[in-house]
């Protein structure tokens, strides 16, 4: 299969509006909103990277080769941020993408894997379930944004439906260039 023009399926999708403080859906007339969730978050394969997105457009995106390890910057309106995939067959209707590029939805989601991090030994083969409990309105440069409020309330078993895989394709991952021919290698 030649890998060029366009998809024919469209990747299921959950947002956050962090202006309006709104979650919405890919429906089949465009997004819709949905009340604040519950759902699964597969964070043993969230990633992250550098995203852009764009009205009426495909996201951008360049995906760290390692949680620890950040890709460089591939340049203007490109904005730190985090893949995830989830599961909520009330909110979501399935599987879906998570992803955003808010520095507000980042600090959320990383206060959230904090809490994950600290209790996966205790359970093991499991997912965290999140709850969006609300929101918090905070100001900054671009005027009153919302971060939403996640509460950790259990773990329950993987659905068939969410694959314990990574959320991104490969070809979105950071590779860095090998080195040129006849260049020295570098000192250990």
């Amino acid at each position: 299969m030649l890998n060029i023009g366009g998809s024919s399926t469209l990747k299921a999708y959950a947002k956050y509006n962090s202006k309006a403080d709104k979650w919405f859906i890919r429906g089949e007339g465009g997004d819709v909103e949905i009340a604040r969730p519950t759902f699964l978050a597969d964070f043993g394969n969230i990633a992250t990277g550098w995203l852009r997105f764009r009205e009426g457009e495909a996201p951008e995106r360049l995906i760290d080769p390692a949680l620890d390890r950040a890709a460089p910057s591939p340049g203007e309106g490109f904005k730190r941020g985090f893949v995830l995939g989830a599961y909520s067959k009330n909110f979501f209707g399935g599987a879906v993408e998570l992803s955003s590029g808010s520095i507000h939805m980042g600090n959320s989601i990383r206060e959230a894997y904090r809490t994950f991090e600290e209790q996966r030994a205790a359970h093991a083969g499991m997912l965290p379930v999140i709850v969006c409990t609300g929101s918090e309105a905070m100001k900054d440069k671009h005027g009153v944004n919302y971060r939403p409020k996640f509460d950790l309330v259990k773990w329950a078993p993987r659905p068939a439906e969410l694959p314990d895989a990574s959320p991104v394709e490969a070809n979105e991952v950071w590779v860095a260039a090998p080195p040129a021919q006849g260049a020295p290698a570098a000192a250990a």
